[in-house]
């Protein structure tokens, strides 16, 4: 589903730019091309009635709306992208900025959830993939002049105070998807890190783990992503909950410039880990990917997970369920529909009625959590 929703996306941004008129798809019988005016004629309004109707914008009755729609699909009749944003001054494209791929399970969901809602509105979805620290200083550098978006939503990405500034100064709506600070967007949407970080301690605490830690995925250099503010998070959550700093340990994440595969990182960590005096034996892991890498790990050197170390992962993506995996269950789809809202709203001048939304997390129980040895 959520490859189909990309192709769809991507299809929709190499389109947006096609053709200059409006546009008919009546080719049988070799009937001529029904035009806006004919569509004006037949409804009984006049074009410019006919373009805000189809466009969904201006003041146009639902009932005038549905007559105009019936009478279009009648006539075969489409109101082409190119000349509807000419006539309207917008490009009825909103940018999706994302790291690393389109396709991880975070960025993937959060296209799909986007695309239904703004493809409902009229609006194209055009993915931007920065992977490099230049990539994003450039995206930032040009965006006070770009004319080809009307709105744009950032995802995950933790921004520094120029690119904040930049922000502020749009003209057009920013919206911040899993932001870790509103400074900047017209609005946000971001779930709650803190909470999520005691649901996770609370159970840990409630089992009998004294030795608790947290993991971090590999860094990339060129990004501070949001999630990396989730250690923080864990540490304040063991503090509330009586655990001194002797008993919490944070493995912080290692350049991942110095690994030469995915696989590297998870065995050097969990080196780290079991190379402890005293070793945790519980621990919260910054994704789930990396939270079942790391239990297969420990498996093949000996470790038994849950009952010599359990795992709290993060995410409950597709692969979770079928680790049987502890974690902490987020939606980037609906964050994404929220976050596709919002925008929506600002590019149609609409207040927002809670510009900032924080969403909780669920703390979904399966196979790898359980009492410590010796309880």
């Amino acid at each position: 589903m959520r490859k189909l929703a990309q192709r769809r996306i991507v299809g929709a941004y190499r389109r947006s730019a096609s053709d200059g008129r409006y546009a008919s798809d009546k080719s049988d019988k070799g009937c001529g091309v029904a035009s806006l005016k004919d569509v004006a004629a037949a409804a009984g309004v006049s074009e410019s009635t006919v373009s805000r109707a189809l466009r969904g914008t201006g003041r146009v009755s639902e009932k005038t709306r549905a007559r105009v729609q019936d009478v279009a699909n009648q006539l075969h009749f489409t109101l082409s992208r190119s000349a509807s944003s000419l006539a309207s001054g917008k490009t009825m494209r909103v940018t999706m900025v994302v790291t690393d791929s389109l396709n991880t399970w975070f960025n993937a969901a959060a296209m799909e959830g986007a695309y239904e809602v703004l493809s409902d509105a009229g609006y194209d979805l055009v993915p931007l993939v920065v992977r490099t620290r230049d990539d994003l200083k450039r995206f930032f550098d040009r965006l006070p002049g770009n004319r080809n978006s009307d709105g744009v939503i950032v995802v995950s990405i933790m921004l520094n105070d120029d690119q904040v500034g930049v922000l502020e100064d749009l003209t057009m709506p920013s919206v911040g998807l899993d932001a870790r600070a509103i400074g900047g967007y017209s609005g946000t949407v971001r779930i709650d890190d803190a909470d999520s970080m005691r649901q996770a301690v609370r159970l840990l605490h409630s089992l009998g783990h004294r030795r608790i830690g947290f993991v971090e995925m590999p860094d990339n250099p060129d990004f501070l992503f949001s999630a990396k503010l989730r250690s923080g998070a864990f540490r304040d959550a063991a503090r509330e909950l009586g655990y001194d700093d002797g008993e919490i340990t944070l493995f912080e994440g290692r350049d991942v410039s110095r690994f030469r595969s995915f696989q590297d990182a998870v065995s050097e960590t969990a080196t780290r880990i079991i190379s402890q005096a005293e070793r945790p034996t519980a621990l919260c892991v910054e994704t789930d990917d990396f939270a079942i890498a790391l239990m297969y790990e420990f498996r093949r050197i000996g470790l038994r997970v849950p009952e010599d170390i359990s795992l709290i992962g993060f995410d409950d993506n597709d692969r979770s369920s079928m680790a049987e995996l502890t974690t902490l269950h987020q939606d980037p789809v609906a964050m994404a529909r929220m976050a596709a809202e919002k925008v929506l709203l600002l590019m149609r001048g609409e207040p927002l009625g809670e510009p900032h939304s924080m969403l909780r997390t669920n703390l979904i129980m399966r196979a790898t959590t359980a009492v410590p040895e010796g309880r």
